[in-house]
């Protein structure tokens, strides 16, 4: 028992000096952008090419973890992370740094992967939910530390990108030192695209419109930010309160949606989202203390959401087919945050930074819209058949392996071994 602690705790904090260094770098590469001249295009450009690489990862990395093996893979990653954030540093260029982007993302997918398998592997039983709930916690409390960190220094010099790069450096530490158990990763998605349209719709649709519109928020929302008045320390508050909405209200959001059809939580969820952007979209004069409350109730009402259709995905879905089905739903959120920061870089060249929460305020509508007509089509799951809420990162901080961790894979795996 004492080993399993240790072992969990040199992974677990691993998670938050890559979490810290990656919400820092996350909120500081769009605003020195910004100050460095960048069409907003182009730095929307970079959350697509971060994105872009991140999906990458998820597929490709896999196949290297077998090649070198977990130990390796993350040391090789890391190393490569760290040197991609400094870079940032000394060459100011966009067209470099959607390079940059692309290959940061393929490196935190790889990242990640190594940490949740190795995670998994710890887990047990009687564990796994426990251990999934401390693996969010420290993504979460890692991301708004990150956020919070951004006021240390000026985002036009060189000291915050070298303050990320010792993060992500440092993180190799506790996993070269583990002595857990190399684990092994788990087989490929089985699951198509088109079987999860066809079983859930709403749980796909969703996950492809919430990536579109989280996607550009992560990217696009210090800017802004800025745009209305803020500091430093206003921009970072901003990120780090919406952050924080979305973390305390997925429990109870969730507990709720297993209690009442859960496609009618999700429509609210989005009314709400589509309300409080427009409420931060009329907020002209900058104040920070109503700025902040309506970034954590935007958070509150459009980050659970993506948790929300994976539960509702899998309430439709086989138990057998648990994870095949959330893996696939983690790549359509991908791709839409491929394409989310690009279309609203273009909006914003077009109509100024306010046409952010526009852009997000559509998407909403548009997916309580569908959900409203799947409504008055489909009945509802019955209460005996709906599995069970967790939450999960309302942004690629994870990959398909995290989904090995949630409780309802036990139930997966015992299905499947019965089947065959």
């Amino acid at each position: 028992m004492y080993g399993l602690a240790v072992n969990l705790a040199s992974l677990l904090l691993a998670v938050v000096l890559l979490e810290v260094g990656s919400g820092l770098q996350g909120l500081l590469i769009p605003v020195r952008g910004d100050i460095a001249g960048f069409a907003t295009m182009l730095i929307g450009g970079l959350g697509t090419a971060y994105y872009l690489g991140f999906v990458i990862g998820c597929l490709q990395t896999p196949r290297l973890i077998h090649r070198v093996g977990h130990i390796r893979c993350f040391a090789a990653l890391a190393a490569v992370g760290a040197c991609v954030v400094l870079t940032h540093g000394l060459i100011v260029d966009p067209w470099v740094w959607i390079g940059l982007r692309l290959v940061m993302g393929y490196c935190f997918a790889g990242l990640y992967m190594v940490v949740e398998s190795w995670l998994n592997e710890l887990a047990g039983p009687e564990t796994r939910g426990r251990i999934l709930a401390l693996y969010m916690m420290a993504t979460w409390a890692g991301v708004v530390g990150g956020k919070l960190l951004f006021p240390l220094a000026p985002a036009d010099g060189f000291v915050l990108f070298a303050l990320a790069c010792m993060l992500i450096a440092l993180s190799l530490v506790p996993v070269a030192l583990t002595a857990a158990v190399a684990p092994v990763l788990p087989e490929s998605s089985r699951a198509s695209i088109s079987d999860v349209y066809r079983t859930a719709p709403i749980g796909l649709i969703g996950c492809a419109a919430v990536g579109l519109a989280n996607g550009a928020f992560w990217s696009l929302g210090p800017i802004f930010a800025l745009a209305r008045g803020g500091s430093r320390l206003d921009v970072g508050l901003f990120m780090a309160a919406a952050v924080v909405g979305g973390a305390l209200s997925q429990w109870p959001l969730g507990r709720w949606s297993d209690r009442v059809d859960r496609r009618w939580v999700i429509f609210g969820t989005c009314v709400a989202a589509a309300v409080v952007g427009g409420l931060l979209l009329v907020q002209r004069d900058g104040d920070g203390i109503t700025m902040l409350v309506l970034a954590a109730a935007f958070g509150a009402s459009a980050l659970p959401i993506y948790s929300l259709c994976v539960a509702h995905a899998n309430d439709r879905a086989s138990p057998e087919a648990f994870v095949e089905v959330s893996g696939r739903l983690l790549l359509v959120f991908g791709a839409g945050a491929i394409f989310g920061p690009l279309v609203a870089g273009v909006a914003i060249t077009w109509a100024g930074p306010a046409s952010l929460f526009v852009y997000m305020g559509v998407i909403h509508l548009a997916l309580a819209a569908f959900i409203f007509v799947r409504l008055r089509l489909v009945e509802a799951v019955p209460e005996a058949e709906r599995g069970s809420f967790a939450p999960m990162q309302p942004v690629p901080h994870t990959t398909q392996v995290v989904f090995e961790l949630h409780p309802a894979s036990e139930a997966a795996g015992e299905a499947r071994q019965k089947a065959d």
